[in-house]
């Protein structure tokens, strides 16, 4: 399921240049993995958002808004 999240890792990573491979290698992980994460078929663990906010010179929170507001969500239930 495509999110807001999702969609915006697609369009950093291509407006970064890079292929799903080249962000997989530097995730040291599988091709599978990126586009999963692009598809919106899973979220990223903490070590892979570090990484892509580093990875695409974006912050955080401005990055990641979406999946912090899944997590409080579930705090708060």
């Amino acid at each position: 399921m495509r999110t807001q999240f999702s969609a915006d890792l697609r369009l950093a990573r291509r407006k970064a240049g890079y292929t799903q491979a080249d962000v997989a290698a530097l995730l040291c992980d599988h091709q599978s993995v990126v586009s999963e994460l692009e598809a919106g078929t899973i979220r990223p663990n903490l070590t892979q958002i570090m990484t892509l906010s580093l990875l695409y010179g974006r912050s955080f929170e401005a990055f990641f808004a979406e999946v912090m507001n899944e997590g409080e969500a579930k705090v708060g239930d």
